[in-house]
């Protein structure tokens, strides 16, 4: 019994030492701390309707995404980039590593320009179809009728044709108003 003891003992600690000399020497030719590192970068791209694109380079994966008020885990491609789309107006991000032995624990996200207002990209999305973009109208110009009306029942209310919409949607405010307006003030 005694004999197996320091056999086991034996084997034991001439596998510690040979791994030692395993480590120093991977360690020996491991790359040095100042040799350059590809960087990890990300970016932030607001969209027009309320939404951004979240995009990043250069990661390894696991990674995991936060907004300041959530975290959820990335989904990086083998070289190492990543592409998001949110729905969401916050556009302060970054990027953790999930494990601590990573490259670039965390990276904050740059925020690029937003898209300027004519450009084609940033129009506003009008509805296909004529009876719900008629009926939308016909729902504001009632409630800006009725709001014209509570003011003075000797001014009809005007079409605020600045903002973007079809023509069916005017038709609908145009015949909307007139109904508050005259509901209000004739009631």
């Amino acid at each position: 019994m005694f004999r197996t003891t320091r056999r086991v003992r034996r084997v034991a600690v001439t596998s510690l030492v040979a791994s030692s000399f395993a480590l120093g020497g991977a360690a020996f030719l491991a790359p040095t701390a100042g040799a350059a590192v590809p960087a990890a970068s990300c970016t932030v791209t607001p969209g027009p309707t309320g939404s951004v694109v979240i995009a990043g380079e250069g990661f390894t994966a696991p990674r995991s995404l936060n907004d300041g008020e959530s975290t959820q885990p990335l989904n990086v491609d083998a070289s190492g980039n990543f592409r998001v789309t949110r729905f969401q107006k916050n556009v302060n991000y970054t990027v953790l590593a999930v494990n601590e032995d990573q490259n670039f624990i965390f990276v904050n996200c740059k925020v690029l320009a937003k898209p300027s207002p004519n450009s084609p990209t940033s129009t506003p999305k009008v509805p296909q179809n004529s009876q719900e973009e008629f009926r939308q109208g016909f729902t504001a110009g009632y409630r800006d009728g009725k709001a014209a009306a509570a003011k003075s029942c000797d001014t009809r209310p005007q079409a605020d044709k600045s903002q973007q919409h079809g023509d069916s949607y005017w038709k609908g405010w145009n015949q909307g108003s007139a109904t508050g307006f005259d509901r209000a003030c004739k009631g």
